[in-house]
């Protein structure tokens, strides 16, 4: 193991959720305020998506003014950025005490897109569940394929 592992810049994804009472006027402002939550620990902000109001699998409960709040939808939007682990802490405490965000999880992840797009229908969108054996990690595939043809190569056995 590296010792620079814990200190050297990675990549993340931050996905939230705001609370479901904002008015769509005040979403810039609220996601405007995660996004300088990311800036103040960020070389780098590589991609996001601004929220958009969601229906949510369960019901949030979340403490506001002393009381608990039930929240059935939420916005939901997410960053990818470069940072380090200490920064990732310091963000974390910034989201737990903005009151506009119902819940988040920031995840390590590689700076290439490995989702297809989806535009926001309205539908539900169904997950897919893999197989255990199905499941990949995506570093040992990256590793392995170091090449466009090889990463094609992992991609069309993974498919067939």
């Amino acid at each position: 193991m590296d010792h620079n592992e814990h200190t050297e810049p990675r990549v993340y994804e931050l996905g939230y959720h705001l609370v479901p009472t904002l008015s769509s006027e005040q979403i810039p402002e609220a996601s405007g305020a995660v996004r300088g939550m990311i800036e103040r620990i960020s070389k780098e902000i590589i991609a996001e998506e601004l929220p958009v109001f969601i229906d949510l699998a369960y019901q949030i409960v979340k403490t506001i003014d002393h009381k608990n709040k039930r929240f059935d939808e939420a916005y939901f939007g997410w960053i990818k950025f470069e940072g380090t682990p200490s920064g990732i802490a310091e963000l974390e405490e910034a989201l737990k005490k903005d009151e506009n965000v119902l819940r988040y999880m920031v995840v390590k992840t590689i700076r290439e897109n490995t989702f297809i797009a989806k535009k926001f229908t309205g539908a539900k969108v169904k997950e897919l569940e893999l197989e255990p054996e199905v499941a990949v990690n995506e570093e040992a595939i990256l590793e392995e394929a170091t090449s466009d043809e090889a990463l094609d190569k992992v991609i069309e056995e993974l498919v067939a």
